[in-house]
């Protein structure tokens, strides 16, 4: 039985962990405490800790200035010394030409720039052209592209909106007021020859850019007459640059059904008229570049009241017509104009007393309202005149109104085998109208829109 005890008491020990060394306990040298509080102690504590950095790191050699890449034939040149000098003693081509002259206004080095495009011609290449002239506009010199102008319009190539475009661009962001070039550009896209290349938006939009960072409209309205010039087609960028330059902001004033109601003001209106279900508020919010200026609905009728929008006010009150502040104030901004949403006529789902009621106060809006510079008279393409368009020419015609008349064709995007029997029939029915094809979807046609009622949106300009 002992043996038995003694066994089982060995097996005990040798299953037992091993016993932890003592712990010693080290008292911390006390740490003299600045006056910075917590965050104080803490820095000095980490001070204590840091290694030693005294000695100063030797300096990392200075990287050399890397040579453009379009300078590979002549040796890739790191110095602007060294990039004109190779450019005025080799034999170049437009490219390494372009490449030096970007080069160069990289190292801010404008007037060795401007010495090195006069070595070669560039009218030949139309993507060299538009490299050198872009470097040398962002590097504020677009007077020095001018001379270049004469030669690349007598080659006939490249389109003028490679020339124009940047120095148009580089001279409003100097706060200059280039007209003349613009007209110059205008009258320079109406005369492009067929060797011509393919018109683009890129340039017009980066002259809408400038002019909308500089607020010039009148320039903006040169831009948008040398772009339906060059014939070229619409574009999502150009008309977004159109909305934020003519259209900076919209209030709507009030919702009229009596003349009493409209607001009193010598500030231009434009009235937006059609029959009904022909997509006049689409079009109103594609023209403003809004999304919910004025209501859409896929039911016709919905607009029942004379809807007047403010564009471009200095400051408003929403809340009625009556508490507009005064139009001579010095800080209301150019381009301000009214916009009155007008109920469509013909069918609409509403009674025949209401329509009548339309009719009567559109008569006596178009025959009294001294301000109202100009009528969009809105006509589905699909669909051509309808007996309520004829009865909206005779209206107009009988009210005496003498303002500019601006037939509308929506829904151009959809198409129709009727396009060009519409088209006939609207010139035929009102001759002096001036016809513009929109698209609400696609957003056709905002530019011309915008062209056309200039008078209304710069009256003074006109």
């Amino acid at each position: 039985m002992s043996r038995i005890v003694f066994m089982l008491l060995a097996l005990a020990r040798a299953l037992r962990p091993p016993l932890r060394p003592p712990t010693r306990r080290v008292a911390l040298q006390a740490v003299p405490i600045n006056k910075g509080g917590k965050r104080g102690s803490r820095r000095q504590r980490h001070e204590l800790r840091t290694l030693d950095f005294s000695e100063k790191a030797p300096p990392k050699p200075k990287a050399r200035s890397k040579a453009h890449p379009g300078l590979q034939k002549l040796g890739a040149p790191t110095t602007p010394e060294a990039t004109l000098a190779a450019l005025q003693s080799n034999e170049i081509d437009a490219p390494t030409l372009a490449a030096g002259v970007a080069s160069l206004c990289a190292s801010q080095r404008r007037d060795m720039a401007i010495e090195a495009i006069q070595l070669t011609s560039l009218a030949r290449d139309p993507r060299s052209l538009t490299t050198a002239v872009t470097a040398l506009c962002r590097a504020a010199a677009p007077k020095a592209c001018v001379p270049l102008i004469d030669d690349v319009l007598g080659e006939g190539m490249a389109r003028p909106g490679r020339i124009y475009g940047p120095i148009i661009a580089g001279l409003l962001d100097k706060r200059r007021r280039p007209y003349d070039l613009l007209r110059d550009w205008v009258r320079a896209e109406a005369s492009t020859s067929e060797n011509c290349e393919a018109p683009s938006h890129i340039p017009f939009v980066r002259a809408l850019e400038a002019c909308r960072r500089s607020k010039d409209l009148e320039a903006a309205y040169l831009v948008l007459d040398a772009f339906d010039a060059s014939r070229c087609e619409d574009h999502n960028d150009l008309s977004r640059e159109i909305s934020s330059i003519f259209a900076r902001s919209v209030r709507f004033i009030v919702g009229a059904v009596s003349s009493k109601q409209l607001p009193t003001t010598d500030v231009k209106e434009v009235a937006f008229v059609g029959r009904s279900n022909v997509g006049k508020s689409s079009l109103v919010n594609m023209f403003l570049g809004r999304t919910k200026a004025a209501y859409v609905s896929k039911k016709p009728g919905k607009t029942r009241q004379f809807n007047v929008f403010d564009v471009n006010s200095a400051s408003v009150d929403s809340r009625r017509a009556s508490s507009v502040v005064d139009e001579s104030s010095p800080w209301s901004p150019s381009g301000r104009f009214r916009l009155v949403d007008v109920p469509g006529s013909g069918y609409a789902k509403v009674s025949t007393d209401a329509r009548d009621e339309w009719k009567v106060f559109l008569r006596e809006y178009l025959s009294t309202r001294a301000n109202l510079g100009a009528v969009c008279h809105l006509v589905d393409s699909r669909v051509g005149l309808q007996k309520t368009d004829f009865e909206l020419f005779e209206l107009i015609g009988e009210s005496g109104f003498a303002g500019d008349v601006i037939i509308v064709l929506t829904k151009v995007d959809k198409k129709s085998a009727r396009a060009a029997e519409v088209l006939a029939a609207v010139r035929t029915a009102s001759p002096n109208a001036r016809v513009v094809s929109t698209s609400s979807k696609e957003g056709i046609g905002r530019a011309a829109l915008w062209r056309a009622l200039k008078g209304v949106v710069l009256p003074e300009a006109s």
